[in-house]
């Protein structure tokens, strides 16, 4: 047996063998297994980032096309109303409708920015003129008669989602139709 110098006496061989504590090849290793972890969850986060901001922008764009078709409804409603208005005397279709006086064929564009906002060319502020979003609403044919009839509306929204690997810019597009009856 080998003396030892420190106070207590003697320590055998076997008790040295058995010493607890890590070795610099296991703390190299357990860094490595921790850093592939980490980037592993850094990367998850980055497309968990993505995917929400996709789904963002389709949900402004869905959104989008509804507000078109309701002011397209509220258009019709309003044709519907001037035509039933047993207190005028010669009922008239209102002036200045955007979207039940289309043609069979016929288009209108709007765009609206990131927030689903109609864009205003009369705003100063640059990321609230920014268009984002393309609305195109198109009166599908057969057109039917002018006073009392249904119209087949559709609403075609375009808009640019992140860059897919090249670089480029992926165009997506959401398509809402729906009959409007009008005056």
């Amino acid at each position: 047996m080998a003396k030892d110098l420190r106070p207590g006496g003697l320590v055998t061989s076997r008790k040295r063998a058995v010493q607890a504590g890590f070795s610099m090849i296991e703390m190299l290793m357990t860094a490595f297994i921790m850093a592939v972890g980490i980037l592993g969850l850094t990367a998850l986060q980055v497309m968990s980032l993505k995917a929400t901001r996709g789904s963002r922008s389709l949900g402004t764009a869905t959104l989008v096309a509804e507000q078109v078709l309701d002011l397209a409804e509220r258009e019709g409603r309003l044709t519907w109303l001037s035509l039933v208005d047993t207190n005028a005397v010669n009922p008239t279709v209102p002036a200045g409708l955007k979207y039940i006086n289309l043609d069979a064929g016929a288009s209108v564009v709007d765009t609206f920015n990131v927030k689903g906002v109609p864009v205003n060319a009369e705003s100063s502020e640059v990321t609230e003129t920014t268009t984002f979003f393309t609305a195109t609403t198109t009166r599908l044919p057969p057109a039917t008669a002018v006073r009392g009839g249904l119209s087949e509306l559709t609403v075609l929204v375009q808009f640019v989602d992140d860059a897919d690997t090249s670089g480029k810019g992926v165009t997506r597009v959401v398509r809402l139709t729906r009959m409007i009856s009008h005056g």
